[in-house]
């Protein structure tokens, strides 16, 4: 007889630290990343279990890609997730999966070709040169609906499917992205892009801010040391200013 559902791992806090909890027990997480496409093929990972297992190893951190699990739109194909989580369990060892949706550091590698070829349902930003020229940067625009829409999808297909299947909680944590960004420029320079960051901050993140100054993390806190006295001045405000002119200019860029 199959044993019944674990626990999700969730996580505690006591004082001033966090513990992490798995199948009911304190778990310390003795981590090894694999290589960005390492967990595409389970037929790969055969010749790598034991070789994490001899250094000691109890939990490996791997990708799960939109493009490997959603090759054709609506057409899910879990099937090297699958392979890949039964054979953790079998040597004994926890994953922690890392979703490339549309961003994989600061570009959009790991998309589905059905969004990459499609420019039109999935506008890219663009970069601009000194000489003030743009260009196509080849990133999916986070300013769209339909790059959110679909990898919403994507993502609660994949959350569905390890609720269902993954009985035993081989997987223990999900991370939501990789670092989402743009290289060779400081931000999208799109006309939608550009009308909002023209726009007034919204007054739900000046309140925020001013009101949760102390629970913020300190590299926030470092690189704007003179923002909470600005942003006090319009908590109660209609008349907020721009991102340029609130924030921008406190972080020296163009």
């Amino acid at each position: 007889m199959e044993a019944t559902t674990s626990k999700i791992p969730y996580l505690e806090k006591l004082d001033s630290s966090w513990q992490l909890w798995v199948d009911g027990k304190p778990f310390l997480i003795l981590g090894a990343e694999l290589q960005n496409s390492s967990m595409s093929s389970a037929r790969y990972m055969d010749g790598i279990w034991q070789n994490l297992v001899d250094m000691g190893i109890n939990t490996v951190f791997g990708p799960v890609t939109w493009e490997d699990i959603e090759p054709e739109e609506g057409k899910f194909d879990f099937g090297e997730i699958e392979a890949v989580i039964a054979s953790a369990k079998a040597y004994g060892l926890r994953l922690i999966l890392l979703w490339f949706g549309p961003f994989k550091n600061g570009m959009s590698t790991y998309a589905p070709s059905w969004v990459k070829k499609d420019t039109i349902r999935f506008p890219r930003m663009l970069l601009q040169s000194d000489t003030g020229r743009l260009t196509n940067s080849g990133v999916l625009s986070i300013f769209h609906s339909e790059c959110l829409e679909a990898d919403l999808k994507a993502f609660t297909k994949l959350m569905e499917y390890l609720k269902r299947e993954d009985r035993y909680r081989t997987v223990i944590m999900i991370q939501v992205q990789n670092e989402v960004g743009l290289l060779g420029d400081s931000r999208d320079r799109s006309q939608v892009a550009n009308d909002i960051f023209n726009a007034p901050v919204p007054g739900e993140i000046v309140k925020f801010i001013a009101e949760n100054w102390e629970a913020l993390l300190p590299d926030f806190q470092n690189n704007f040391p003179d923002i909470l006295k600005v942003l006090q001045k319009y908590v109660s405000s209609p008349d907020i200013p721009d991102w340029k002119a609130l924030f921008w200019r406190f972080g020296g860029h163009k």
